[in-house]
């Protein structure tokens, strides 16, 4: 299988095992054009601590066609989350009139900022809330341009792989020029029940091997797939075996 180069995404830090703060999502893929995009992240703290970050917008890396850093509106610019709960920041992202069709980047960063805690009542010392400082960027990508999806479907087949687990191959080629899009392939059953893989992204006129893995549908039961745009849920592709 060849390289999957997931450029939508740097981590400036390894996460723990424990995964004490994690986004979801980790994409923005919507046109930026027009009335612009909207999206909201979520940060999740799995802590039993406060904590705080400030949220800042960078220049991009150079893999898109421009940089969207100074275009970019957010809110709030200091996320405070307790202990074992959530905060969401808000982005809106709306490209200047004229330019040009393609995709274009920023990173949104997350920094630590430490929290004091009270006072202890027996030594009267404060100390620091945060015990792991984080250093998190996310590159997000939106688009300008009316630049509808072209997907290709070749080589689908089902077979049995190792351990006796049963897997649905195919490649999907992403014909769209200027534009990436973030897929979810639905493996459908004869009864019309399915089962949902994210696949990722699949660059601008692109091809991806794909193999997934089934959990629960047999291969005799297997129909076909279809291939979902994540962000919107809409069906770009479907495929009958």
């Amino acid at each position: 299988m060849k390289r999957i180069y997931m450029y939508f995404i740097v981590f400036t830090l390894v996460f723990s095992t424990t995964f004490s703060f994690h986004i979801a999502p980790t994409f923005f893929e919507k046109r930026i054009d027009g009335p612009g995009g909207y999206q909201e992240f979520t940060l999740y703290n799995n802590t039993t601590h406060t904590q705080r970050f400030k949220v800042e917008f960078h220049e991009s890396s150079g893999n898109f066609k421009g940089s969207s850093h100074t275009w970019t509106e957010y809110s709030p610019k200091i996320v405070t989350i307790k202990p074992k709960s959530q905060s969401i920041v808000k982005v809106f992202m709306k490209a200047p009139k004229e330019t040009l069709e393609g995709e274009y980047s920023t990173y949104i960063n997350f920094k630590t900022i430490p929290v004091p805690e009270l006072k202890d009542e027996k030594d009267n010392v404060i100390q620091a809330a945060n015990k792991l400082m984080l250093n998190v960027s996310l590159e997000i990508v939106g688009y300008v341009g009316d630049l509808k999806p072209n997907l290709e479907i070749k080589d689908l087949k089902v077979k049995s792989g190792e351990k006796a687990e049963n897997q649905v191959e195919f490649k999907v080629l992403n014909k769209t020029l200027k534009r990436g899009i973030y897929m979810t392939v639905r493996v459908v059953e004869n009864n019309e029940n399915f089962e949902s893989y994210e696949i990722g992204r699949v660059g601008a006129n692109s091809e991806r091997d794909v193999t997934i893995t089934l959990k629960n549908i047999k291969k005799s039961n297997v129909k076909g797939i279809q291939i979902i745009e994540t962000t919107s849920g809409d069906e770009l592709i479907k495929k009958v075996i």
